[in-house]
């Protein structure tokens, strides 16, 4: 037993100086390889290396392993921060500055006025007769871009823009855009691109039926506009027919609605109407009566009144006045009855028919 630990400390001794000195032989190779990593980052932050190499030697493999790592990430940021700074710094100083210049807005001014001579038309179809007055203006740039036009007016006023034509009898063809109250204070504004060399006519006119009055557009846009009032012919051949008659204690009566009672009774006057175009026709009414219209085929029975009736109007004509929209054709035979919306009444009244040709209104007994 006293031998095995005499030999056995021996052992434990030797094993124990080996293990001191491969320590010593890592901590010295760990130590070259720090400074070799070290002298590798070209004299950055000195001082921060030397620490880094006190600390290093007075720790072991794994602590200085981690330390090497963390210094080489840290150092390699700020290498890489020193170049974004310099491509920066090199940018900033071959950067020329751009000046943005904004060419100057021009107002352009166009005065007149809608007065009972201007052209009229039916802004709205369809309509009895044309009852809204309006001016045509041909529009012309030296310069494309766009153009904003702003009314100024009394009138409660109504714009429209058209390219090249404007047809007052079909007057959504052509049509580029159009607008109401976009001014404020009832008045249109409205914004377009406008080419050089083309043909542009804006329509000024109001929102309500015969109103006349004063008005100014403003134009702004990148140049000057040119302005100048035409006059326009529609390419379709409109027919203005018209028939003057009353309402009188001698004329027929019926029963109207169907459902009279013994003293309830409206006046009425039956028209015949003979047309030699077929086509679409407007018949309406205009009267300081409240009116009432209704058109019949073949025949109309003042006893049956719902019988052959093709159509009826009370107020589309506006002003409590009956506007009838409908294709007649010339081989059909139709009846007009003018009557009025509240019984026993009577006044003068005329018939006027719009349409592509004539209308002839009979008077039937």
């Amino acid at each position: 037993m006293i031998l095995a630990a005499v030999i056995t400390v021996p052992l434990v001794l030797h094993f124990t100086q080996h293990s001191k000195q491969m320590t010593l032989s890592n901590q010295t190779t760990t130590q070259q390889n720090t400074s070799n990593i070290l002298s590798e980052i070209h004299g950055v932050l000195d001082n921060a290396a030397n620490n880094t190499v006190t600390s290093m030697a007075n720790n072991s493999i794994i602590t200085t392993a981690g330390m090497t790592n963390a210094t080489t990430k840290t150092t390699g940021g700020v290498v890489n921060t020193a170049t974004i700074v310099t491509a920066i710094a090199q940018n900033t100083t071959t950067t020329v500055p751009t000046t943005r210049v904004t060419s100057s807005m021009v107002k352009t001014q166009y005065s007149s006025a809608l007065t009972v001579n201007s052209q009229i038309y039916c802004r709205e179809s369809p309509c009895s007769i044309p009852d809204t007055y309006f001016q045509a203006i041909q529009l012309n740039v030296s310069m494309s871009g766009n153009y904003t036009f702003v009314s100024n007016s009394s009138m409660d006023t109504y714009g429209f823009l058209y390219y090249n034509t404007f047809d007052p009898n079909n007057s959504t063809a052509n049509q580029i855009t159009y607008d109401d109250d976009d001014g404020g204070a009832h008045q249109f504004k409205f914004t377009a691109y406008l080419q050089t060399l083309t043909r542009y006519i804006l329509v000024a006119t109001t929102y309500a039926t015969n109103t006349i009055g004063p008005f100014t557009i403003t134009a702004t846009g990148v140049a000057p506009i040119s302005f100048s009032s035409i006059n326009v012919s529609s390419s379709s051949s409109f027919v203005l027919s018209q028939y003057s008659s009353a309402l009188n204690s001698s004329s027929a009566t019926y029963c109207r609605t169907g459902n009279c009672s013994s003293s309830e009774y409206y006046y009425f006057s039956a028209f015949l109407i003979n047309v030699n175009t077929s086509g679409y026709y407007t018949i309406g009414s205009q009267s300081n009566m409240d009116t009432y219209g209704y058109i019949y085929s073949i025949s109309f029975n003042a006893s049956v009144p719902l019988q052959n009736m093709m159509a009826y109007s009370d107020d589309d004509g506006g002003n409590r006045q009956f506007s009838l929209y409908l294709f007649i054709d010339t081989t059909i035979k139709y009846i007009l009855i003018a009557t009025t919306y509240a019984s026993d009444t009577v006044g003068a009244f005329s018939i006027i028919s719009y349409g592509p040709g004539s209308v002839q209104f009979i008077i039937q007994q």
